[in-house]
């Protein structure tokens, strides 16, 4: 399963809550006055080996009925994104 992991740029930490050992804390870059969140994703060896060979990723939002807009990328593409809406992270 792929896991969240701090990356150099982020600046606020969303808290697992407590008594839930199956959630962790998220390290995400929070832009200040604007709209964007990001999070860093490590997969497994597997999940990298699967998602070569099918090209495809899939994304589960543990929101109920709701279904707040999302981007998925690799670090220069989500870039390229979030600075339309404001400043992007410093690269470590």
């Amino acid at each position: 399963m792929a896991y969240a992991v701090d990356f150099a740029g982020s600046n606020f930490t969303f808290k697992a809550p407590e008594g839930r050992e199956d959630v962790s804390d998220l390290h995400t870059f929070r832009q200040r006055g604007g709209t964007c969140n990001v999070s860093c994703w490590q997969l497994s060896p597997e999940e990298i080996e699967e998602v070569s060979r099918t090209g495809r990723i899939y994304l589960s939002v543990m929101s109920g009925a709701l279904f707040y807009p999302v981007f998925l990328g690799s670090e220069s593409r989500v870039r390229s994104v979030v600075v339309d809406y404001g400043p992007v992270w410093e690269r470590g």
